[in-house]
């Protein structure tokens, strides 16, 4: 099998705040113990962990027309990511990360991401349709290219990666996303029983179903039935950013690796959430999303 995948969606400048505990809800002032801007984004952060995990990624991504989306798309190829970019109208997308030293987290989208403009969608859609004929397998991130994509990668891929975040089993714009998954991935921070619902997803045709659980591990189901919990290593946190994607690049390695998600039965499911974990674990001893951007210097 092929050890190209395709990543679609978004690339971000992300300020990161460290706080001692997530401010309460009410008014009160807090201190900082530091802040930094770091590349963030969750397509991007998936595609410097496959380079890292041994895989030759193609990310599709869309940037800002400023220096800030140079800067970006200049960091992601020093470390080995095939960038395809599409450029949208305005700025950089930009988050503010308020981070816990519990490793909680509060994302606040300051710039979303600018629509495409005809051209660009039909560039990205051009840039996709080319790709997808020698990948392995192709990743549609929450993003408005990964939707309009959907059509394309379900019809053409040989299996369709979606990282559903925070999905609560609802709602409406992560519901394409959900029914277009080969492989579904999730965490369990709005969802009630993530057992249930990875056994609803199997019974509803997807072939690998995983919830990440944060410092308790991670949650799987193949459709032959089998369901694994793994713990999570022990590791010394620097960083909890990017914990989640670099889980779901590991995973898609350890899938390519044995030739594709539906090779993921029985045992192999075991070893696949730990392939995941361990990728995890490369992302939170890392004072980035990914310890190649400190290699190359970025930050």
């Amino acid at each position: 099998m092929s050890d190209r995948v395709l990543v679609v969606g978004p690339t971000s400048e992300n300020q990161l705040v460290a706080l001692d505990a997530l401010p309460r809800p009410e008014p009160h002032t807090v201190f900082a113990l530091g802040h930094r801007t770091v590349l963030g984004g969750t397509s991007a952060g998936k595609a410097l962990h496959l380079v890292d995990a041994g895989l030759s990624p193609t990310l599709l991504t869309t940037r800002g027309d400023d220096a800030a989306g140079d800067a970006l798309m200049a960091q992601l190829r020093a470390c080995g990511v095939d960038v395809r970019e599409v450029r949208a109208e305005g700025p950089t997308e930009r988050h503010l990360n308020l981070m816990a030293a519990d490793g909680g987290r509060v994302s606040i989208y300051l710039q979303p991401s600018g629509p495409l403009p005809a051209e660009e969608l039909r560039r990205a859609r051009s840039v996709a349709l080319a790709a997808m004929t020698d990948a392995a397998a192709v990743f549609l991130d929450l993003s408005d290219v990964g939707r309009a994509l959907i059509p394309e990668a379900t019809a053409l891929a040989h299996e369709v990666w979606c990282d559903v975040h925070d999905y609560d089993g609802m709602d409406g714009f992560h519901r394409p996303f959900v029914d277009a998954a080969d492989v579904l991935i999730m965490n369990r921070d709005r969802i009630r029983n993530p057992g249930s619902y990875l056994r609803d997803r199997i019974a509803a045709g997807t072939t690998l179903a995983v919830c990440t659980l944060g410092a308790d591990g991670a949650l799987g189901a193949t459709a032959d039935g089998a369901m694994v919990r793994i713990a999570a290593p022990e590791v010394a946190v620097v960083d909890a950013n990017g914990a989640g994607d670099a889980f779901a690049a590991g995973l898609m390695a350890f899938a390519v690796e044995v030739g594709g998600a539906s090779r993921i039965t029985g045992e192999l499911l075991g070893q696949a959430l730990e392939a995941g974990a361990a990728q995890s674990a490369r992302a939170v001893g890392s004072a980035q999303i990914s310890p190649l951007l400190e290699r190359h210097g970025a930050g």
